[in-house]
Formats: C-alpha cells, structure tokens, sequence
C-alpha cells in the first residue's frame, strides 16, 4: 500500500510498465520521466529533479534505499486480486493527488472489460517459460475467470505452479496461452519445442501473449485479454 501524501511536478519511473500507463492519466502540471530516460541509474535518475519516484514491489535494494534517502518514494505494490488492485489504485491517486484523472482512466478499463468474454475458449491452460503456469490465486487466473474463462485443473492453488512435460501432455485443455514466449533463442523455452509437445498443441487451440504485455497484466488487463480475443480460431 502507498503511504504519504505528495503533490508532484516531476514524476519519475522506476518501471517500465508504467512508462505508457501513467501519461495516459496524469493531468498537465505533472511531467513524466520513464525509465529510458535514465536506464534506472541513481545519478541519471537524480538529475531529473524528480519530486516523487514511482516504482514496483520489485526493485533492487541498494537503489531502494539510496532514492528513499534523497527523494520522496512511491511503491505501486504487486497485487494478485481485483480488490488488491483496486486498493493499490485508490491509494496511488489519493497520493499524487490525481483522483479523477485517475477514476476516469479505471472506468475507461472497466468498460473495456465488459465485452470481453472468453466462455468459448472452454477450459483454459496458460504456459511460460521453463513450463510454468499460473496457479488459481493468481492476478491472469482472476482475470481469466472474471470473464467467465475456464481454469485447467492444471492451475492448481498458490500463485505459480510449475509443471512436469507429462503433467502437460497428460492435460485435455481446450486452449492453450503461451504468454512470455520471444522469437529469440533461450534455454527456458527448450520444452516447448519438445516434439510431444508440438504435437500436444497442434490438438489444441493456441493462442499467444507478448512478453511486455504479460510483464504488466494488472495495468494491461484490457491488452492482455484482447490479445487472446484478436487471436481466437478453430481448433486445429
């Protein structure tokens, strides 16, 4: 949860999820700085003047704690729920004092959110790298089900399950969602391309979620959701 009270004039990102998301709501007074400005180096992100710093659950301590002893320091916390997320939203703006600005943007997603529906995707299996799913306390399994998704057993409890290659082929879902997937080479995408598991996907409908969108799936929910609806077909 956010704490303090800040009226600022110069907003610096410490995230690169917030990089579009925050011009899109902030009123006039306040100039934003996104993390390419400054490739998160402390003198670099000092040289902006900033008067509040913006940042994720995560960020690397010694940066942390250097920002907090020299600008006023603003953490956007890492929810898994609707009601975390809506509470992270309420507090962001009480704290920069964006309010409406802030309101008006949240309704905007909200009435986004009202003509996605993914009860035809049947039952639902999300896939990352190194064979990772979501688990059902997860922010993509709430979203998922909001909009009348179907889980795949699979997405057992907690946040993040990993899963074995016969877990995967042993698993009847209707659709699968790659999410985090590169055209680039790396190790933690080996599996996918295992030859059981090529042939597992061609009985399956596939669909797929860009890296930069699932990074930032509370701020992009709309995205996120309308890319698996820009990429619905048949089975093959």
């Amino acid at each position: 949860m956010v704490t303090g009270l800040v009226i600022a004039s110069v907003i610096v990102s410490l995230n690169p999820c917030f990089d579009d998301w925050l011009p899109q709501w902030l009123d006039e007074r306040n100039q934003f700085v996104p993390t390419t400005a400054h490739g998160q180096r402390l003198e670099a992100i000092l040289q902006q003047q900033p008067d509040v710093v913006l940042t994720g659950s995560f960020v690397n301590r010694s940066l942390r704690l250097a920002l907090e002893a020299r600008v006023e320091l603003v953490t956007m916390p890492y929810v898994t729920t609707r009601e975390a997320w809506d509470e992270a939203l309420d507090d962001l703006a009480q704290q920069l004092q964006q309010e409406q600005q802030l309101q008006q943007w949240r309704d905007a997603q909200q009435r986004q959110l009202q003509h996605v529906d993914l009860a035809s995707l049947g039952k639902v299996l999300v896939l990352m790298p190194n064979a990772y799913t979501w688990g059902q306390n997860s922010w993509v399994a709430e979203l998922i089900q909001n909009q009348n998704g179907q889980l795949s057993p699979l997405m057992g409890a907690g946040q993040l399950v990993r899963l074995s290659l016969e877990q995967v082929l042993l698993s009847t879902p209707d659709t699968v969602i790659l999410e985090g997937f590169s055209q680039d080479y790396a190790r933690a995408h080996d599996w996918l391309w295992h030859r059981a598991v090529q042939d597992w996907l061609t009985k399956r409908r596939v669909l797929e979620v860009s890296g930069d969108i699932a990074g930032c799936s509370d701020i992009r929910a709309v995205d996120y959701l309308q890319s698996l609806m820009s990429e619905q077909g048949a089975p093959q």
